[in-house]
């Protein structure tokens, strides 16, 4: 059997597999791989002892000096030489610069064709708590905007809050705070009211309306750990309109029914298709006019860990069964551009034995007096 390098280059804050592998976590890219029974990471001076004091364990920590030190091909080429093998397999996704680099030095560059690390796909109970403790920051800035709103005043068709009319930026400021009190960081945070919420990654902006849904999808990540939470909930400061309601109960009953669906051996496919029956029963329907798209037109869900978005997937495009240990999300969603948008979004951890665990605690209500 012919043996191959693995090799990975990126930094332990923008690569998930390099961390994975190597637990170490850094700003700036650096080298690992793996021959054999052998891992390795080769850090920087700045970085090796720092990197020697959080790597996992069976992970040789080495200076890029050890191993030539002038350049990244200078590098590889002195591992291809230590190991006396010219053959990589790297992620697909690896510098094209470097691996022709590589090629014209005479090693053989592979890509992995799959996932680099599959089995990141399955979570350990460490990795659980992890995504759970993230998660609780999410609730806590969650909390804090149902605070802010809550505490708001309605002036026609306005949120005034500490004398303000109460705008997206604001709510997110608010939500993003809280998260940092958690020691947890801030990414991306959405607070979309009334017709930007009929674009799921609008993040929001401007004056927030009463009466209105503001859709809220909080995804804060661990600096210490990597790891991530997700969390989405859709209220309304005042009184939600007929349509509103009804959307808003059509998607918690198409969520609470595909919570119940995450066991081992269910398709994602087939889960996502029993969410869309819902919503359709309801006769919230899915398609596109000159406004846009409208309906439930993206996946119900997806895997959370070193990546906020990682395997599996909950969607029409699945084509592989849950098999216990996987985190996902379940987050149905309506969005039509004449009101907004609806989402509602838990977090499910499929244990190995096949228990079905909602991780997450925030309550569901949409309306704020």
């Amino acid at each position: 059997m012919k043996n191959f390098i693995r090799l990975l280059i990126g930094s332990g804050e923008n690569c998930s597999d390099i961390r994975y592998a190597s637990g170490i976590s850094t700003p700036d890219d650096f080298i690992y791989f793996e021959y054999n029974n052998e891992k390795y990471a080769i850090l920087s001076a700045l970085e090796i002892d720092r990197g020697r004091s959080c790597a996992k364990n069976g992970v040789n920590v080495a200076s890029e000096a050890d191993f030539g030190g002038i350049s990244r091909i200078n590098i590889i080429n002195t591992i291809a030489g230590k190991c006396r093998c010219n053959d990589f397999t790297v992620p697909d996704n690896f510098p094209l610069g470097l691996a022709d680099q590589m090629r014209a030095s005479g090693l053989t560059v592979t890509p992995e064709a799959n996932s680099f690390y599959p089995e990141r796909e399955f979570k350990t109970t460490d990795e659980v708590k992890a995504i759970t403790a993230a998660l609780r920051a999410a609730e806590a800035g969650l909390a804090k905007a149902i605070e802010v709103l809550r505490a708001g005043d309605i002036y026609k068709d306005q949120i005034i809050y500490n004398g303000q009319i109460l705008t997206s930026e604001m709510l997110r400021a608010e939500i993003d705070s809280e998260i940092l009190h958690h020691n947890m960081l801030p990414t991306g945070t959405i607070c979309a009211g009334g017709i930007q919420g009929s674009q799921p990654h609008n993040a929001g902006s401007g004056p927030l309306k009463a009466n209105a849904p503001i859709v809220m999808d909080i995804f804060p990540r661990s600096p210490a750990t990597g790891y991530w939470g997700d969390l989405t909930r859709t209220v309304v400061k005042g009184k939600a309109s007929d349509i509103v309601r009804r959307a808003y109960d059509a998607v918690f009953e198409a969520r609470e029914y595909a919570k119940s669906l995450i066991k081992i051996g269910t398709y994602g496919a087939l889960i996502h298709c029993a969410v869309e029956g819902i919503l359709e029963k309801h006769h919230f329907f899915t398609g596109a006019n000159e406004q846009g798209q409208f309906g439930f037109f993206h996946g119900l869900g997806h895997g959370v860990g070193l990546d906020i978005h990682e395997f599996p997937r909950l969607s029409p495009r699945s084509r592989s069964a849950l098999k216990g240990g996987e985190v996902v999300t379940v987050e149905p969603g309506l969005y039509y551009p004449e009101w907004g948008g609806i989402r509602l979004e838990d977090l499910i951890y499929l244990t190995a034995d096949g228990e079905s665990v909602c991780l997450t605690a925030a309550p569901d209500f949409l309306e704020i007096d």
